[in-house]
């Protein structure tokens, strides 16, 4: 008689290409280590964040697309861990038959911000009141005109506006807050000589910023991690808290929004929506369709990190349970500090290591990057029962690693 047919153990790995290989591109490949995933990371630099982790590595850039054919032929799949991307490329390659997730259409809406306000709102979704000044459409795209658009953009909406690249922004980085026209002509003597669309806003009395992460396979089924609260710095971020000062309510309302959000934008893999509530009001500031910083917490804070579920889900492979492994943790960001030698965070001392992991509960991850003043160099995750407690244990190891500055004082508690 002939044996049952088994699953021959050696089978070749499933493998995942990896567009940019920063500390994204990091976590995913520590992640798919675990799970025997083979992961091929295109690098800008030998020395970036993700080379050391990854199975395999290609140098060269991003918007190359031998490049990236070169990459799609080592894998089964392509991933990315940002949005510098050249939209034509990627859609080239997509309609060659190599597998991108998420694919391009998803991917249009990550990076052009003009593009992500028009989806959204066409969908009925809540955004800020917006829009978009295309500047290429101006008869002589001179700074006169440009700042008189965003004028009667105010006359309607009132100052100050927010002004914002379509583009390329990132952290904090083309985002400009214009409190009157003396200031919005100052800002578009610069801007005006782009070619690129400007996004006007509404200002928002901003009462919490929160982030949602979701999780959508390839049948479209989605899962979403609970909303956290995010803690900014000069459009930076600088800790996360699970739940923070988030009632229920409000959390769940947040993470219906982010599902229907990555249904709309047809997401593949973890898709990030950042939020604003003011008053009664939820809007969608911004999304990121790959992994994202507010939700590096899921690592230990939930039972599936949000990289072992983006794998999962490029691969379709089936998604990981996403809820909370904890009642409180706190994620704090470690940037870096003028103050602080190259050597600190690179390994060459001991003694900020040693005091950070004298924390009790804190959960280290540093990037192998090398410092330089405001860069996120890692990230400190703590869980446990007591929100005060938790928040204070994450910034006391975040802060023996060089985290600049004090934790930020939240109004109200917990």
């Amino acid at each position: 008689m002939r044996s049952k047919s088994r699953p021959d153990a050696s089978v070749q790995p499933r493998s995942v290409g990896i567009v940019g290989a920063g500390q994204l591109a990091r976590m995913l490949c520590e992640a798919a280590s675990t799970l025997g995933i083979r992961t091929v990371v295109l690098a800008s630099a030998s020395d970036d964040a993700a080379v050391p982790a990854a199975s395999d590595v290609l140098v060269g850039p991003a918007t190359d697309p031998s490049a990236l054919r070169a990459l799609a032929a080592r894998c089964d799949v392509v991933t990315f861990d940002h949005e510098q991307v050249d939209l034509d490329v990627v859609s080239e390659l997509e309609r060659e038959g190599i597998v991108l997730r998420p694919g391009v259409e998803t991917l249009r809406v990550a990076v052009d911000k003009a593009e992500m306000r028009t989806r959204l709102a066409a969908a009925g979704l809540p955004v800020p009141a917006y829009e978009v000044l295309r500047v290429a459409d101006l008869p002589t795209r001179g700074a006169s005109e440009l700042a008189a658009a965003i004028g009667t953009f105010a006359a309607v909406h009132g100052w100050p506006a927010v002004v914002k690249a379509t583009r390329g922004g990132y952290d904090g980085k083309g985002v400009w807050r214009v409190d009157g026209e003396a200031a919005a002509r100052a800002l578009c003597d610069d801007t005006a000589r782009g070619s690129s669309p400007l996004l006007v806003e509404a200002h928002v009395d901003i009462d919490i910023e929160l982030a949602v992460a979701v999780v959508r396979g390839i049948d479209g089924s989605s899962l979403a991690w609970p909303a956290v609260e995010t803690v900014q710095v000069d459009g930076v971020c600088r800790e996360v808290r699970y739940p923070g000062r988030l009632d229920t309510d409000l959390a769940r309302r947040a993470a219906a929004i982010a599902r229907e959000v990555a249904a709309v934008v047809d997401a593949t893999g973890v898709l990030a929506v950042e939020l604003f509530a003011s008053g009664e009001r939820l809007l969608v500031n911004e999304i990121a369709a790959r992994p994202h910083n507010s939700a590096h917490w899921t690592i230990e804070g939930a039972t599936t990190s949000q990289f072992e579920n983006h794998l999962r889900a490029v691969l379709g492979l089936p998604l990981g349970d996403t809820a909370p492994a904890a009642a409180h943790v706190a994620s704090v960001n470690v940037l870096g500090a003028p103050s602080r030698a190259p050597s600190t965070l690179a390994g060459g001392s001991c003694d900020p290591m040693s005091a950070a992991l004298a924390v009790r509960g804190a959960h280290v991850h540093l990037y192998g990057k090398t410092p330089r003043p405001g860069r996120k160099l890692g990230h400190v995750t703590v869980c446990g029962d007591d929100p005060e407690d938790v928040r204070a244990r994450a910034w006391a190891a975040a802060q023996a690693l060089g985290a600049p500055s004090p934790a930020p004082v939240l109004p109200g508690a917990p």
